[in-house]
């Protein structure tokens, strides 16, 4: 069995080993050993294995037995581990006389067999052994029969010198320039002379700066083969990795719900409504986490003008994503509230708040509290319709009402001239807001679930009996105003991120400069509808948004 190398002649012998491979190999080979997806094992890993070691004694010993059946007057020790590899003295040729006669039939098969081991020795460039004494190591030698000439080992290649060369990560689509580091062995700065890049991974290579430039365009790890120099005339190879890592927005899949689930609903909506002077559009679509996990879009959204009146009407809702089907019970619920909202305000209560704000600029107090007590009737009767119809459609269904849980944000509009009447009813986290003149904006209310975004109320019976239920109905009337927006917390959130940055106008400002053009467009609810698509990391809910402008 072969013998294993101890601890102290792993480290001795191991460098012999690697100087034997480079005169094997040379040194433009080293990317052979150092590329994982090449070779199973690094050069170090290779050098210093089992298998190696243990050949390497093997033929040491195949040796030591042929000198002593030649020279058994002056045996050798067998290479054990108790013996350094550096005192392993080999002979590379025979002396003429041996001290025990010879036989010319033994002396010519131990020639053979030393013959055919010194052509391998010559053929792998095995390493140079130390002579015992006395024994030429060089020219011809002449003696009595039977001598065996010298071996001519050609010397080692010196190791070509490492270095190693590191690189910022980049990403797919991201415009990416940077500076290729290397230092060698000793800390010592290397000038990048040439890099070979993989065709269609977008970039190239800059001489001059050292730099990597383009947009990459393959995600994944990139080993780059190079050559670099230390004092501009001699080359030296290596390769640096470069990571590439994917666009996050193409590791999204888009799944389909489950055939048959109940409440079906399209992952996409939208609707435009004109009038004298304004337009009302909605755009609401699923989000990319419902896209992942194959399930349907929780928001909703109602908008409704009556031409006589000029009384407008717009709702959003967004289905609790815990409960099974709150997709239903979000469309539920703006179905329900603005369908009453629509038909009272067409009607007999439509013309008296109509009235009523013609008297406005003569006693805004007086006309401002008598129309808040009438929205707030209003908005109660609208919210128990909705809670009605979830908890019919829950009975019928075998279901709890929990289980259609939804928000719901409500507004009525009126607009006059240069003035705009709002009165609004809010339940749950979103955002409600009367936008301009720029640099100017009012949140009609506070969303539910405090500061950052998180767990929120969801419209029920206990919050319209809540004392505190008139502090969800908000009015007022405001001249030269750009918009009225409402919007599920899938817009709010990463647009605003906080309470704080919803009373911030300078976000307002951001975000109508983004949608404006969308709404001048001639499909204002499409464009709207795609650009609720946008990307933005950890927000992936529904979006739903509607607006009077």
């Amino acid at each position: 069995m072969a013998r294993k190398p101890t601890p102290e002649q792993r480290q001795k012998l191991a460098p012999e080993i690697e100087n034997l491979l480079w005169g094997l190999f040379g040194p433009n080979d080293r990317p052979f050993f150092d590329r994982g997806d090449i070779a199973p094992l690094t050069l170090d890993e290779f050098v210093q294995c089992d298998e190696v070691f243990e050949e390497t004694f093997r033929f040491l010993d195949a040796l030591t037995a042929i000198w002593n059946r030649l020279c058994p007057g002056r045996p050798l020790k067998p290479c054990t581990q108790d013996r350094q590899p550096k005192e392993i003295a080999m002979p590379m040729a025979l002396p003429v006389q041996s001290e025990t006669p010879v036989s010319r039939r033994e002396a010519s098969k131990a020639g053979e067999a030393l013959a055919a081991t010194e052509a391998n020795i010559e053929e792998t460039k095995a390493m140079s052994l130390p002579h015992p004494p006395d024994t030429p190591t060089s020219g011809s030698v002449q003696g009595a029969p039977g001598q065996v000439p010298a071996a001519s080992i050609a010397p080692a290649k010196p190791r070509e010198p490492r270095a190693t060369f590191q690189l910022p990560n980049g990403k797919v689509g991201v415009d990416y320039a940077a500076r290729i580091e290397g230092r060698d062995a000793e800390g010592r700065s290397v000038r990048i002379r040439d890099v070979r890049i993989p065709d269609g991974l977008g970039l190239s290579f800059d001489p001059d700066r050292g730099e990597l430039r383009g947009t990459p365009a393959l995600d994944g790890d990139h080993r780059l083969p190079l050559s670099w120099t230390l004092d501009e005339k001699t080359r030296y190879s290596g390769d640096c990795l470069l990571i590439v890592n994917p666009d996050p927005k193409s590791l999204w899949k888009v799944i389909e719900p489950p055939d048959g689930s109940p409440y079906l609903k399209p992952h996409a909506d939208r609707r435009l409504l004109t009038g004298r002077g304004f337009s009302i559009a909605a755009a609401s679509r699923r989000g990319r986490s419902h896209e992942h996990a194959g399930t349907f879009r929780d928001d909703d959204f109602f908008i409704g003008h009556d031409a006589q009146t000029q009384w407008s009407v717009i709702l959003v809702a967004d289905g609790a994503g815990s409960a099974r089907y709150s997709r239903e019970g979000a469309w539920l619920a703006v179905a329900s509230a603005g369908a009453h909202l629509s038909e009272a305000l067409a009607g007999e209560l439509g013309a008296r708040m109509t009235a009523a704000l013609d008297g406005w600029e003569a006693d805004p107090e007086g006309v401002a509290q008598a129309m808040g007590a009438e929205f707030h009737y209003l908005f109660h009767q609208s919210g128990t319709l909705a809670v009605q119809s979830i908890e019919q459609a829950a009975r019928s269904a075998g279901a709890e009402v929990r289980d259609y849980a939804t928000t719901l944000l409500a507004a009525a509009l009126k607009r006059q001239d240069r003035e705009t009447f709002l009165a609004i009813f809010w339940v749950g986290d979103g955002a409600i807001a009367a936008y301009g003149p720029r640099g100017k904006v009012r949140l009609m209310g506070t969303p539910d679930g405090g500061e950052f975004a998180g767990q929120t109320r969801f419209l029920d019976r206990a919050a319209l009996s809540d004392q505190g239920f008139a502090k969800r109905i908000g009015i007022g009337r405001y001249p030269d105003l750009t918009a009225v927006m409402l919007m599920t917390d899938g817009v709010s959130d990463p647009r605003f991120e906080t309470d704080n940055g919803l009373n911030d106008p300078v976000k307002w400002d951001a975000l109508w400069d983004e949608i404006a053009p969308l709404l001048a467009t001639s499909e204002p609810d499409k464009c709207l509808l795609d650009w609720l698509h946008f990307f933005a990391p950890g927000h992936h809910d529904d979006r739903t948004l509607a607006l009077l402008w």
